[in-house]
């Protein structure tokens, strides 16, 4: 069964400004009580898309998601989101994000693709309505772009969002929420950020945070998933995708990391892989981006 925080729930029925009328029209069709989503967790996917839907409803406003994505940042996540704050820099902050995004919601991954930018980008597990679909679409480049102004200090100008939809009946609303320049009918949902600045520092960087919660978050993602997950494999991925060739050895993805090269080829082997076969799987990729989207021979 897909879960979902019930933080999201909770910026719904503030957004909504629920009083003991309205609650049980919203709460319509699904197993929760206003107590459990004031109190508990998470809840079952299914339950907060009947929520969202009857909040669609209720607002009659189909650009609900951006009023209450306004709100929604990396601590959404959870622990995760203390250890993408904790981390030295927005691009580590992002790859975090990425990492431990299915703590929060775990019917949907961002990943990150090679190319001329860091392109972060999300797909959900198929079976929403076209409205829903969309709705949860906003809410995650907004919380993408919470994140970055969080660390940056500053509104994010100088990136590029991308919606795997049409344009909504709302879109004249993008302008006033959305900072950067953006484009529907994508393939995927996602933001394009200039590689220079992954490197902006972050003001929320605490180095023991940093190392001790990419350990804790591990285990969680493998109590999540009831099995055990390449976690390691999955950030290195992450890290040598956002760079371009010629790609980091271990010493320096390590270093990155805040970890030795040991330790982390130790953790590697414990997850069944080996770093040259990520480096050569990235490598690959990059073959395949400029054969297909550049000119080059």
């Amino acid at each position: 069964m897909h879960m979902v925080s019930c933080y999201f729930a909770r910026l719904v029925a503030r957004e909504l400004r629920l009083d003991s009328k309205h609650w049980p029209r919203f709460l319509e069709g699904t197993q929760q009580s206003q107590l459990s989503i004031e109190k508990q967790n998470r809840m079952p996917l299914v339950d907060f898309n009947r929520l969202l839907s009857n909040a669609l409803a209720m607002s009659g406003d189909t650009g609900l998601g951006l009023r209450f994505g306004h709100y929604a940042d990396v601590l959404a996540l959870g622990e995760g989101g203390f250890v993408a704050l904790a981390a030295p820099d927005l691009q580590r902050c992002l790859h975090a994000f990425a990492d431990f995004s299915r703590l929060s919601a775990d019917y949907m991954t961002l990943d990150i693709q090679v190319g001329t930018h860091l392109r972060f980008q999300g797909r959900e597990h198929p079976g929403l309505g076209a409205d829903l679909r969309r709705t949860q679409h906003e809410v995650l480049v907004l919380m993408l772009q919470n994140t970055i102004e969080r660390v940056l200090g500053r509104p994010f100008v100088e990136g590029r969002y991308h919606f795997a939809y049409p344009q909504p009946e709302h879109a004249q609303r993008y302008g006033s929420v959305f900072h950067s320049p953006w484009v529907f009918n994508s393939v995927q949902t996602g933001v394009d950020i200039p590689r220079k600045l992954g490197r902006a520092p972050s003001p929320f960087y605490d180095q023991a945070q940093w190392r001790l919660g990419l350990d804790r978050c591990a285990a969680l993602m493998r109590e999540l998933s009831g099995k055990k997950r390449q976690l390691y494999g999955h950030h290195v991925l992450g890290i040598l995708r956002s760079q371009q060739v010629e790609l980091s050895s271990i010493d320096w993805v390590a270093e990155f990391l805040n970890l030795s090269s040991r330790t982390l080829n130790r953790r590697l082997v414990g997850e069944g892989l080996r770093f040259r076969e990520l480096h050569n799987q990235v490598r690959q990729e990059w073959a395949h981006h400029y054969l297909t989207e550049t000119d080059l021979s």
